[in-house]
């Protein structure tokens, strides 16, 4: 490992003990990280501080100072988005509410005041989640078994580069090496994850691909293509539809009986839970391939609960 990836890993691991509450003493980190104390005293006087509050206590031992806040100003308006964006990770992430609150300063004035209606699934294992973010961070390969929804697994080797959630769900966007495309894992389906600590350079072609990943992955389906049909809506489903169109929608035809519009999609699954939501009021009109296979679908729901 090059010496700048290792110096890079020992700060951050130095500020999570700092992060965790824990008082840090020059000799001991030198000799848990085997460097010289004088690295440790770089570490923490030149890099470190910078970015952090961090307080000297005496006798080589170090903290951060409670209620830390980044370096910079504090006027109203940065009162304001600090406490915007630590309500939105809370929503967002509530399983890291004590690392939000230690990273971010206290705006007391604005902490209480946003709310937002935001429910994404849980992350059920955070360090799992901090060695993405990590090994996203400083560019590095790792390796996981991963279940696939038949319940097949294998053993992966990738080059992470987003953590994404798309309707609620977590995913790891990352570049297969062997295939040499990117794809998404579904979070809780990844097992056994660890870092390989060996670094990847991503060239302009893969930026360009992952650009077009994040901003097209409209679903929790998505398999890199969409798909598409026309649907009939009438009575309630189309006036919730036309208050607020779908993303995945658009209106093509506006008629006095009906609406009819266009839905993409990536799988089945997806234009079939749509629109069994919506029965009676919504059928598709233009493939009769997929109306028939929804309606088998119901009659042996029927015939079931029957």
């Amino acid at each position: 490992m090059k010496k700048n990836q290792k110096a890079l890993i020992r700060h951050n691991l130095i500020y999570e003990k700092l992060n965790a509450g824990e008082t840090v003493n020059v000799k001991a980190l030198a000799k848990e990280f085997g460097v010289g104390e004088r690295t440790i005293q770089k570490d923490l006087n030149e890099r470190l501080c910078d970015i952090y509050d961090i307080e000297p206590l005496g006798e080589g031992n170090y903290r951060l100072v409670k209620h830390h806040r980044f370096k910079g100003a504090a006027d109203e308006e940065e009162s304001i988005a600090i406490s915007l964006m630590k309500e939105l990770q809370h929503s967002a992430i509530p399983e890291l509410n004590s690392y939000i609150d230690a990273a971010l300063p206290t705006a007391s004035n604005y902490d209480e005041i946003f709310k937002f209606g935001m429910h994404f699934e849980a992350i059920e294992d955070v360090e799992a989640f901090k060695v993405l973010i990590k090994a996203i961070k400083w560019k590095v390969g790792v390796e996981f078994v991963y279940t696939k929804a038949d319940g097949s697994s294998k053993t992966v080797l990738a080059d992470p580069y987003r953590l994404a959630n798309f309707q609620n769900y977590w995913y790891l966007i990352a570049y297969d090496p062997s295939a040499e495309i990117l794809k998404t894992y579904y979070l809780k389906n990844i097992t056994k994850l660890q870092m390989l600590y060996e670094n990847f350079t991503a060239d302009a072609k893969i930026e360009e691909d992952l650009n077009k990943v994040c901003n097209g992955m409209d679903s929790v389906w998505w398999n890199g293509e969409r798909q598409q049909c026309l649907l009939k809506v009438t009575g309630i489903a189309r006036y919730y539809i036309e208050r607020d169109v779908p993303e995945m929608m658009e209106i093509v035809e506006t008629q006095e009986e009906y609406l009819l519009v266009r839905i993409f999609y990536h799988n089945e699954i997806e234009l079939f839970s749509y629109v069994k939501s919506w029965i009676p009021h919504i059928r598709i009109v233009d493939n009769d391939t997929l109306m028939e296979k929804l309606s088998g679908e119901l009659c042996w729901f029927l015939d079931e609960k029957l």
